[in-house]
């Protein structure tokens, strides 16, 4: 491949760079969308008029604030008679227990009072639940949303009051081939970037991998939770997931060096010295010719690529005028070109 001295083109002006090591991270980079960790639709369980709203739009709620209140005077009621029933049902309980004791009383009448308590206790327990289901409170601290309720409006149960949703920490779920499973853990720190926040990284962690693999697309499914810090973020929002599992100490070039081959693989050309050279006079010039090397790419950076072999550092390699290039074909670094065409300046006086 080394060039004799006696070529028929002048050699060609070329760009080059001087290969060098740089530390590279090993990435996995995935797609996602932003969710509320946690986020439900506030609903009553009951019937009933709204009485009071005791929030705003897009308030901040603490887990057991009062979000509203349905009318309750006929749940207080039935409560204040099953409270009656249950002293009344407990006296007689005692009276007959008494009796038992004395020898007087008979035990099926000990065992109706017995469970004439027990089932007065029970409607207790349940007037005074369906009395704490009037007043709705907020299940968990969250930021609740747009309200779908106006006071005084008759509601039944399930209808739709407002969302609540916890945005202090959002999850993302996405997917990975299954051939990254061994590089893929949980607590693994991932990087979060958006569209809607261009140039900003959010950090999150793996909280949970599913087990199994989804045998229709070789994919593993991945949730990681990110820390809301200062309220930017908000479910719903398109995430690029980015998850360095490695570091690697390689060679990169620019992406320009890279010539494709009709084979499907990929070359650069390197800038050798001519072997030729050594037999010419100590201080001569000497010419040098490109050398067409395949190489094994790994990693894409920003209009960088990261090379696995095929150069070495130290290499002189093409970034610019390949098209005019062969494998042997003679070349001239655009820095050597310069040189040659520069004048000389002849020192005054």
């Amino acid at each position: 491949m080394g060039g004799n001295g006696s070529h028929e083109f002048p050699p060609a002006a070329v760009e080059t760079v001087v290969a060098a090591k740089q530390s590279v991270p090993v990435t996995i980079a995935a797609l996602g969308t932003l969710e509320a960790d946690q986020s439900i639709v506030v609903s009553p369980e009951i019937d009933g008029i709204v009485t009071s709203i005791d929030f705003t739009d897009g308030q901040r709620l603490k887990q057991g604030d009062t979000i509203i209140t349905l009318d309750s005077d006929s749940l207080k009621a039935r409560l204040m008679q099953t409270q009656a029933r249950v002293t009344l049902t407990r006296a007689n309980y005692d009276r007959a227990s008494r009796l038992r004791k004395q020898g007087s009383g008979t035990e099926r009448a000990f065992d109706e009072a017995l469970n004439d308590m027990r089932s007065a206790e029970a409607d207790l327990a349940s007037a005074q639940a369906d009395l704490n289901k009037a007043t709705i409170k907020a299940a968990f601290s969250g930021t609740v949303g747009l309200r779908q309720v106006s006071l005084g409006q008759y509601l039944k149960a399930g209808a739709p009051i407002a969302t609540l949703a916890d945005v202090d920490h959002l999850r993302i779920d996405f997917r990975v081939s299954e051939v990254f499973l061994t590089r893929i853990e949980k607590d693994q720190e991932v990087g979060v970037s958006l569209d809607a926040l261009p140039g900003q990284t959010f950090k999150g962690t793996i909280t949970a991998i599913d087990p199994v693999v989804d045998v229709s697309g070789r994919a593993l499914s991945v949730r990681a939770v990110l820390a809301n810090e200062g309220g930017r973020l908000r479910p719903g929002l398109f995430g690029r997931v980015n998850i360095v599992t490695l570091t690697r100490n390689s060679v990169v070039l620019p992406e320009a060096a890279i010539v494709p081959q009709q084979t499907g693989g990929k070359a650069v050309y390197v800038v050798v010295e001519d072997a030729a050279a050594a037999d010419a006079a100590k201080d001569a010039p000497r010419g040098h010719h490109s050398e067409l090397r395949l190489v094994e790419i790994g990693e894409r950076l920003p209009g960088q690529v990261e090379i696995l072999s095929g150069v070495e550092p130290g290499d002189v390699v093409v970034t610019a005028g390949q098209l005019k290039l062969r494998d042997g074909a003679p070349v001239a670094p655009v820095s050597d070109v310069a040189k040659e065409a520069a004048p000389t300046s002849t020192p005054k006086g």
